[in-house]
């Protein structure tokens, strides 16, 4: 988790917030969420990914050497691509031929449809985000996924996991390019709102490079930090709504 000091919050507490914003004379709050490392842990898929390219005939034949201590790996829910992951195995960080070759090879596999199975939701994250849903608050999945690669699974695995899809309060939103950069993409499709339609803008986010650039552009939007993992290019904002889990206190 980040060392950066922010205000640590409790899900029922912005819950609460959310509902304090319904006004049935009055327009709605939007919920946007994004998916990797905000609802869903992805370490369980980064861990398949490895495993299952050093238990391919070409690894095997070209890395004989480092190929035993990939029965080794044990992914964190903290852990950001996979180089601290097989450093923890044992494999040495200075082989460049390996790094390059994994690079290639963890690409295709973890940007798939097929991969995108083995996310598991954080602590809560399903209940809270129906308890939004239900509330008859409309919610966005704003996800730097691509549409060609990873539509279809993200589609199967929100579904599969209980959360609200496919209805007019419920949308996914994926880049429709996978070279789109992901901070801009969101920003931008925040942006093409009509932001007069919303009491307020709720995002929930793990990346800083996303808040940031969000914070920066759209500073009416309420942000909360989902602090799990991230890719350390930039620290979030020093004050912003934290939360660690979805777990809420009671079932009401």
């Amino acid at each position: 988790m980040t060392q950066v000091k922010t205000t640590l919050k409790k899900p029922k507490e912005i819950l609460t917030e959310i509902k304090k914003l319904l006004n049935p004379e009055g327009p709605k709050p939007l919920v946007i969420f994004d998916l990797d490392s905000t609802l869903f842990d992805v370490s369980p898929r980064l861990e398949k990914v490895l495993i299952d390219i050093s238990m391919t005939n070409d690894f095997i034949q070209r890395f004989p050497e480092v190929n035993s201590y990939f029965r080794n790996i044990k992914t964190l829910r903290n852990d950001w691509g996979f180089i601290k992951v097989l450093k923890r195995a044992g494999v040495d960080h200075d082989h460049y031929e390996l790094f390059d070759y994994l690079r290639h090879a963890w690409a295709i596999r973890f940007f798939s449809n097929e991969y995108i199975h083995h996310d598991v939701p954080y602590d809560g994250a399903s209940l809270f985000v129906n308890r939004i849903h239900k509330l008859g608050i409309p919610i966005v999945y704003l996800t730097g996924r691509d549409v060609q690669r990873m539509e279809l699974g993200s589609k199967e695995v929100l579904q599969k996991w209980d959360f609200p899809l496919n209805d007019k309060n419920a949308t996914l939103v994926l880049k429709p390019q996978k070279e789109m950069d992901d901070a801009q993409f969101k920003c931008d499709w925040i942006k093409s709102l009509n932001l007069k339609e919303y009491s307020k803008i709720y995002l929930f986010e793990n990346e800083p490079v996303n808040i940031n650039l969000i914070k920066k552009e759209l500073p009416e939007v309420e942000m909360v930090f989902f602090d799990s993992t991230h890719s350390g290019k930039e620290p979030p904002p020093s004050e912003i709504n934290t939360l660690i889990h979805y777990l809420l206190d009671d079932e009401s």
